[in-house]
């Protein structure tokens, strides 16, 4: 499989999002938020870790997703590091919307990528608009656990707060199936995950024939 040299989006992202990992551990042991930076730790060990082990098939993120990542991380960063949640209005509210953004986005981009390269999914375009809105929703509900625990993100005092940060999770999930369904009609969508669904591809045929050549 022959490598497409990176965009200047793509490098963008990617290095935006890998500079935001280190500016929270840089953060983080400023602020003695020791889970923190073992997360900042982990997020960066798997960012490079194609580059580490050379592998033939590098599987790569859309770079959308990669700059989505990158902006979460970052208000995420100065929300709880620097404790932006309290001090800038509507700044968790905006957090949120965007982090369901970003999960609806990548789930579309999974759904997409399987229903197009695996046999055994064959879905609708309305179908996967449904399902993301769904996982969206059930996404959100697990993150305001991990909220509770102050492990992510700003913990909820009241029912309503909570309500209304699944509200705005469930509205960014709507937002993403919409416009999903626009993108797959006019033929974008298939051009922001052509490279990655073909890399999947490749490495879920390059695994199957080694177990072919094993049972041999």
């Amino acid at each position: 499989m022959i490598k497409k040299k990176p965009t200047k989006e793509q490098l963008l992202a990617s290095y935006s999002m890998k500079m935001m990992l280190i500016a929270t551990i840089i953060i983080a042991v400023w602020k003695k938020e020791w889970l923190w930076v073992i997360g900042g730790f982990i997020g960066i060990f798997i960012g490079f870790i194609p580059s580490f082990l050379h592998h033939d098939i590098k599987i790569t993120l859309p770079w959308q997703i990669d700059f989505l990542i990158a902006t979460v991380a970052a208000l995420n960063m100065f929300g709880v590091l620097l404790n932006a949640y309290h001090i800038i209005p509507g700044y968790g509210e905006m957090t949120q919307f965007l982090t369901s953004i970003l999960v609806a986005f990548f789930a579309f981009a999974i759904i997409f990528i399987l229903d197009e390269y695996w046999d055994g999914l064959m879905m609708d375009k309305h179908a996967m608009a449904f399902v993301v809105v769904v996982t969206t929703m059930a996404s959100c509900v697990i993150l305001e656990f991990v909220k509770w625990f102050k492990l992510f993100g700003l913990q909820q005092r009241t029912v309503e707060e909570v309500l209304l940060s699944l509200l705005i999770g469930t509205i960014g999930g709507i937002i993403i199936a919409v416009v999903g369904v626009n993108l797959i009609k006019r033929g974008k969508f298939d051009d922001m995950t052509e490279e990655l669904g073909k890399q999947l591809d490749a490495a879920i045929k390059s695994r199957r024939k080694r177990k072919e050549d094993v049972n041999i």
